[in-house]
């Protein structure tokens, strides 16, 4: 580590001599809410004629994001591919975590797997798009290994008496050798089709999704032991790992129907737009099934030390039949002036609802069953693209009475001035199954009863596109909060834990240079939640066009975080745990690229983590005991839209 602070040093002080007092990045935000969910892009955005929306809020209608050679075009992984980074095992499609804090919402029964949801596509998610013609969005990328890619595609296309076809499919393949160490494999497949059918009258809409996702990977619980001299490996396969046989596997299998039957609407005959009402019922199926198996008999591994295990190895399995309906009464008003090709914005809308759930649950020594009902009420009002606020709730009875979870945010747009955003929740939630009850070999390893969890949140996050700036201000208090000890056991706090934050991002300009910066600062006041005390991402690019047709951009991309005690990631269980014996040292990983646009079709060549080359002696950790891949890795992929 005696370079790497050096290095830091003058990278900083490089990009402050060169950047400092410059103006910003031109463009922003059209208003408050126009943000697109599907998106963290706030600042450079295109028109299309690509408009989608969601089984739960078809009112509510979002512009297919196309930023050209935005921000995320040479992002292709998943935990990076957003505002605020995630950390995961070192490679594409592992386990993953939050590296800047945030809670999570959570609504009635919960298995406790969350290390995969990013790689994954619930049928809630399936976007479901008003089009005017087939349209198909297909990415691609690879190392150079074959078995190593990355595969997205989005389809959809209009058929006769008003039916709509939506296709979304990811997969992620790590088969190949060469750029990662042993017993790392990955098969992650997300699946999720649907059609939707309207009415002539378009009184009634009716939309059925599935969802198919398949979680297939090898565990080897972390790297051992490393060399002094790392350049001594011939390969990453060279390295020790804990685990031999182990695996995991999680297999999500989602099936809905939604419908709507809505009067009213339209215009009057001065022109004016009435009143909508609507009511719609939901009603959903799921199968969810979690493994976790080593048929090895080392028993006093580095893993399993802290559990019992047995001479055929270690073994647990979880699962859940879901059955839920849900009834909605809807009132809503369009804004006037939309046209069919255009976003139908929403000036107010007001839902309540209540949905029953009936879990039938198997942990192979122990059946249960358990039934939710949940009473939901939502609320948006927009004033003249000014000011927006959206308010929604929920209350649990039966077997999770007292869950609840209130939100709001109000949206202000001062035009010139700039935006403001103003956040706050506050949410009671029974604690999930895996840290009350888990077996291992079908015998049980704890049996707990756990408080609620308490947690709330305030935000505040002033923007101004002419500087490119976005200031975010966060303040989390959780109370009761359960984690996992450095023995992997599930413990609850008896001390608040109160947690600070500040988020800046700015975009620079100077000519056709580039510079694009996120900086979270973030304090825990308990030592139960950890986090790196600052983590930042930079990228510096050159971004012009050439020949009259070619968009270029040539660039680098860095992200590090200061040290700290982070997780540990325990494939037994499938959580990340306290861990005493290591630090996530700091480590600036830099990526350098090229991308290139013509027309609809979009390309890049990456090589990560050049930072290797110059500090050979180091290794690159986002969660200790799993290091990225010794070699820098090359890259290339590309991106395909396209009509009929």
């Amino acid at each position: 580590m005696k370079y790497t602070w050096l290095l830091i040093i003058v990278y900083f002080n490089f990009l402050s001599f060169s950047f400092g007092q410059r103006p910003g990045l031109p463009g922003g935000v059209s208003g408050p809410g126009a943000s697109n969910p599907q998106s963290d892009d706030y600042f450079t955005r295109d028109t299309s004629d690509v408009i989608y929306f969601f089984a739960d809020k078809p009112s509510l209608e979002y512009v297919f994001s196309d930023t050209l050679l935005g921000r995320y075009t040479v992002q292709y992984d998943p935990i990076r591919k957003r505002r605020l980074d995630y950390s995961h095992l070192g490679h594409l499609g592992s386990a993953h975590q939050a590296i800047v804090f945030s809670p999570q919402i959570r609504k009635g029964f919960d298995l406790g797997f969350h290390q995969f949801d990013l790689y994954q596509t619930k049928v809630e998610d399936l976007p479901f798009y008003r089009i005017t013609r087939p349209f198909t969005n297909l990415a691609y990328s690879q190392v150079s290994e074959q078995s190593n890619g990355y595969i997205e595609a989005q389809f959809s296309r209009n058929f006769a008496d008003g039916i709509n076809l939506s296709i979304d499919y990811k997969r992620i393949n790590q088969l190949g050798t060469q750029t990662k160490y042993l017993r790392q494999d990955i098969q992650n497949t997300a699946l999720a089709f649907g059609l939707r059918l309207e009415g002539p009258s378009k009184k009634y809409m009716g939309m059925i999704a599935f969802a198919a996702n398949t979680i297939r990977q090898e565990d080897n619980g972390g790297i051992g032991s490393i060399p002094q001299d790392v350049t001594g490996f011939r390969s990453p396969t060279s390295a020790e790992i804990f685990l031999q046989e182990a695996e995991t596997r999680h297999a999500l299998r989602e099936i809905m129907y939604t419908h709507y039957f809505t009067l009213g609407g339209g215009q009057d005959s001065t022109r004016q737009v009435r009143r909508s009402y609507s009511v719609g019922h939901q009603v959903k199926y799921a199968s969810n099934k979690y493994k976790f198996f080593d048929t090895s008999n080392d028993l006093d591994s580095f893993v399993y030390k802290s559990f019992l295990g047995d001479p055929r190895g270690f073994r647990h399995a979880l699962n859940y039949q879901e059955l839920s309906n849900s009834f909605r009464l809807k009132s809503f008003k369009l804004a006037a002036g939309a046209s069919e090709k255009e976003v139908r914005s929403q000036r107010d809308l007001l839902e309540l609802g209540i949905t029953h759930s009936f879990y039938s649950i198997d942990q192979e020594a122990a059946d249960s069953s358990i039934n939710t009902l949940f009473l939901n009420g939502l609320l948006n009002i927009a004033l003249k693209d000014r000011l927006q606020l959206n308010a929604s709730a929920h209350l649990g009875l039966l077997d999770h009475v007292g869950d609840y979870r209130l939100s709001g945010e109000l949206l202000l747009d001062f035009k010139g001035i700039g935006n403001l955003e103003l956040r706050a929740s506050n949410q009671l939630s029974t604690p999930t199954l895996l840290q009350n009850r888990f077996y291992i070999n079908q015998q049980q390893s704890w049996n707990n009863d756990f408080k609620k969890t308490l947690s709330t949140s305030l935000e505040a996050t002033y923007s101004q596109s002419k500087l490119g700036l976005r200031l975010s201000g966060r303040y989390h208090l959780v109370n009761n909060f359960v984690y996992n000890d450095t023995l992997g056991i599930p413990q609850q706090t008896s001390t608040p834990i109160s947690i600070l934050q500040l988020i800046v991002e700015e975009d620079l300009r100077l000519g056709a240079f580039h510079l694009e910066n996120t900086i979270a600062l973030q304090s825990s006041s308990e030592d139960e939640i950890r986090l790196p005390t600052i983590y930042s991402k930079h990228s510096l690019y050159y971004q012009s066009v050439w020949f009259r047709f070619l968009n270029i951009r040539l660039g680098a991309d860095a992200r590090l975080q200061t040290s700290y005690q982070g997780n540990y990631y325990h494939p037994l269980f499938g959580q990340f745990i306290l861990q005493n014996d290591r630090e996530v040292e700091l480590y600036p990983s830099i990526d350098v690229y090229a991308a290139f646009q013509i027309t609809k079709l979009r390309a890049f060549f990456k090589i990560e983590n050049v930072s290797q080359s110059f500090l050979p002696n180091e290794l690159f950790y986002l969660n200790v005991y799993y290091p990225h891949s010794i070699a820098s890795g090359f890259r290339l992929g590309f991106q395909w839209r396209f009509w009929d």
